[in-house]
């Protein structure tokens, strides 16, 4: 008589289910990888659009990182050119100033000559005249 073992392998169905998990052991790992696989490409597709993302912010930020150099390099030019300018006029209206101080002065002698000759002109009238 055969045991409670030799019953359980003999057993068709058993059998049967074992040879079909066997025979689909291969396939199911193929699947499991399969699905893995496609995972890690839509892991991988999503980090390649970040990148791609990435790199286009970098560009735009080295093409404004440009135009405001070149517009740093115009405004500091213009303050220099300013500058001078600025410089150049302050000397010429001290140039004029110091020119009307001269002028000033020599009015302001001639103004005394003439005040000294007129009173010497009353003096003598005066003198004259008694």
């Amino acid at each position: 008589m055969p045991n409670a073992s030799q019953k359980i392998a003999e057993n068709v169905l058993l059998l049967a289910i074992a040879r079909v998990s066997m025979a689909l052991a291969l396939p199911t790992i193929g699947l499991l990888f399969w699905l893995y696989s496609q995972w890690q490409d839509t892991r991988l597709d999503a980090v390649q659009g970040q990148i791609v993302e990435a790199q286009q912010s970098a560009s735009e930020a080295s093409s404004k990182a440009t135009k405001v150099s070149d517009r740093l390099i115009a405004v500091e030019t213009k303050q220099v050119q300013d500058a001078a300018s600025s410089e150049k006029f302050q000397n010429a209206t001290l140039t004029r100033l110091d020119r009307v101080q001269d002028s000033i002065v020599g009015l302001s002698n001639a103004v005394a000559a003439l005040t000294a000759t007129l009173q010497g002109v009353v003096e003598e009238r005066k003198a004259k005249n008694p």
